[in-house]
């Protein structure tokens, strides 16, 4: 009797999880086929001698990664380290600082400076890049002009190798602050008000609060925000694209950019994987590395 009544319980728990993986098995399929069909797909390229205008060409083994890592690499390496230091370190600040004061009790018109605040990170990177180079244009760029009031010669933004890397930072945190300031801001909705209230009936400053309460609670989100905008900062393409394509010289090219330069001016796709396959693993191990710090925060 009791084996029957054993037997009789495993029977539907099998079925209901043969239904969770009939349920999950659409998205599995559509994964594989958007994500992993061409992840795999690239990695084989990266080991490859493929030239578009010669196509498939014989094994080179780690010949793409020697020729890549012995060219411009280190130098995109390095315009990309800076920009996203540049780019997370001062979006972060500037978010985290209109985000406490968003944050204030009975501050009037809040919702209205929030939609302000909201409105550059609707709008697409090819459009602010295309606003922001008519602004800094040379000749015709209210940039210039605004600073010609002042006396100081006009400035070539985007062509000026000590200006171009600048500019292109400026762009980016006016484009993405409004993201980390949003998530950000959400955190400190989330907070319990609780402690804080604790610490100003303990007589706790402003200061004393945000460094001994706000900050320890905020730690989890502002990992995230930060692990999330470093990505994307890695990854920068768009905005170099449009603005500077990688120059003056070499001024502003990034990783993402000269694998662009490789597989669609130089036609080498597999120089390009390379490159491209190169950037996912650093980015793979700064996730890992921030996932780790976030747990033990």
């Amino acid at each position: 009797m009791t084996l029957v009544a054993a037997t009789a319980g495993t029977t539907p728990r099998r079925h209901r999880n043969l239904a969770q993986y009939i349920f999950v098995a659409p998205t599995v399929i559509v994964l594989a086929l958007v994500v992993a069909a061409p992840l795999i797909y690239s990695i084989y390229l990266s080991f490859q001698e493929y030239i578009i205008t010669y196509g498939m060409g014989d094994f080179a083994g780690l010949g793409n990664y020697i020729a890549v890592l012995s060219d411009d690499f280190a130098n995109v390496s390095w315009v990309t380290l800076k920009l996203t230091a540049l780019c997370v370190a001062i979006e972060f600040i500037v978010a985290f600082g209109l985000a406490l004061l968003l944050n204030q009790p009975h501050l009037p018109g809040r919702s209205f400076y929030l939609l302000v605040l909201m409105i550059p990170v609707l709008m697409t990177p090819v459009a602010v890049a295309l606003m922001f180079r008519l602004m800094f244009n040379p000749t015709l760029g209210i940039v210039n002009w605004l600073i010609g009031l002042a006396g100081i010669p006009p400035q070539g933004w985007f062509g000026d190798p000590n200006l171009a890397l600048g500019t292109v930072v400026f762009v980016d945190v006016w484009h993405e602050t409004s993201l980390m300031l949003l998530m950000l801001y959400a955190g400190l909705k989330a907070m319990p008000s609780e402690p804080v209230e604790a610490a100003r009936i303990d007589g706790a400053s402003r200061l004393q609060i945000l460094l001994y309460v706000t900050w320890p609670l905020m730690k989890p989100v502002i990992m995230v925000t930060l692990l999330i905008r470093m990505i994307a900062a890695l990854k920068s393409y768009d905005l170099i694209y449009m603005l500077t394509q990688g120059g003056p010289g070499k001024a502003t090219e990034t990783i993402s950019f000269y694998a662009y330069r490789l597989g669609f001016r130089f036609l080498d796709i597999g120089q390009a994987a390379a490159v491209s396959f190169i950037l996912l693993i650093v980015v793979t191990i700064l996730t890992l590395v921030l996932l780790r710090t976030m747990r033990e925060a």
